[in-house]
């Protein structure tokens, strides 16, 4: 009875151990069929990566599909509370709109980041690099949504 039992378990834990889920990414051979276009908003950082994901053949452009990045708009906003007159914490928002384009279909879609950083730090230049480096996890992030949305537009 306890080796039947044992059986089982084994089964059921080969089984749902064997479902394979993949990364998301973007297969070598196909991304050559995507044109990116920018609209001056963009930061470099940001167009960079795109670049280097994407690449640009020379194969007819009307079998390509188009991805459009456009306004992407930037905030930092400060949050006060209680009685000292510095702020407490910081957040930095990033939006991008986002259309793509085939023949078929066309998709529209608004990205957006958000990110929170404790603002209470003595060192002001330690806050600017806090920051700093969270607008480059915030580019990471958008790139990713980017991938993500892309892969599910060719579902």
């Amino acid at each position: 009875m306890l080796l039947r039992y044992y059986l089982i378990f084994f089964i059921s834990i080969f089984i749902v151990s064997s479902c394979s889920y993949n990364q998301i990414a973007l297969d070598s051979n196909s991304r050559e069929n995507y044109l990116v276009y920018y609209d001056d908003s963009i930061p470099d950082s940001l167009k960079e990566i795109l670049d280097i994901s994407f690449n640009h053949s020379a194969l007819k452009d009307e079998n390509k599909t188009r991805i459009y990045l456009r306004n992407f708009n930037s905030n930092n906003y400060n949050i006060y509370a209680g009685s000292s007159l510095r702020s407490l914490e910081g957040e930095i928002t990033a939006s991008v709109q986002l259309e793509i384009i085939s023949k078929l279909k066309t998709k529209n879609k608004n990205i957006r980041v958000m990110k929170r950083h404790k603002s209470s730090e003595l060192n002001p230049f330690a806050e600017q690099e806090t920051v700093e480096s969270l607008k480059k996890i915030i580019n990471n992030e958008i790139y990713n949504q980017l991938l993500l949305e892309v892969s599910l537009f060719e579902m």
